[in-house]
């Protein structure tokens, strides 16, 4: 079976109106080119069924490696967005909530140390809320295809800074995609990948 791009968290009509369905059906399709990019490179090996992503993002090299550590970002991120809820029910709870307390202040700090990274992020990338291996939460802004895959750092959240994310609903501002991004986090899925 080619490689496909995973189904949404919900139905793209959703994440209205802070993510237009053609703004979506964009940046989807940029993903299944890396897909279908890493296809193209790997041939028939592209269809075996042990063939994973974050594997092949890990151990590759040269173009393959950033198709596959592309695609998979992008997967990554999608998975812990959802539609959004009322303003202010919205906020990490549990020990996602203490680790983020404990390694920024509060919820709204840890915004705003994110969203001052994603303002520096020279060109396209990713911000990524991380776990570091001593348990410590950290914010890390990868240029590219760069992602924490390869390091000792374990990916909690991630926000792509790629044109094709946000330009066709946001232009050029990365303030008005974050706002928005911020309101489609799903939280309970970003806790569920702490260590």
């Amino acid at each position: 079976m080619p490689l496909q791009i995973q189904p949404l968290p919900c139905d793209p009509l959703s994440f209205a109106p802070q993510f237009s369905v053609e703004g979506i059906d964009l940046h989807r399709r940029q993903q299944q080119a890396q897909l279908d990019a890493i296809a193209a490179i790997l041939g028939g090996e592209a269809e075996a069924e042990d063939l994973r992503l974050d594997d092949l993002a890990r151990r590759a090299r040269g173009m393959l490696a950033a198709h596959a550590a592309q695609a998979w970002c992008d997967g990554f991120y999608w998975e812990a967005l959802r539609a959004p809820r009322p303003e202010g029910a919205n906020a990490p709870g549990g020990r996602l909530a203490e680790a983020i307390c404990g390694a920024f202040g509060d919820a709204k700090r840890l915004r705003e140390r994110f969203d001052q990274a994603a303002q520096q992020l020279a060109g396209p990338g990713w911000v990524w809320l991380a776990q570091r291996r001593d348990g410590r939460l950290a914010i890390l802004a990868t240029p590219q295809s760069v992602t924490p895959l390869t390091g000792s750092d374990t990916p909690l959240l991630a926000f792509c800074l790629w044109p094709h994310a946000y330009a066709h609903d946001y232009g050029d501002s990365r303030e008005r995609y974050l706002a928005a991004f911020w309101q489609l986090v799903d939280w309970d899925k970003v806790a569920s990948r702490l260590q």
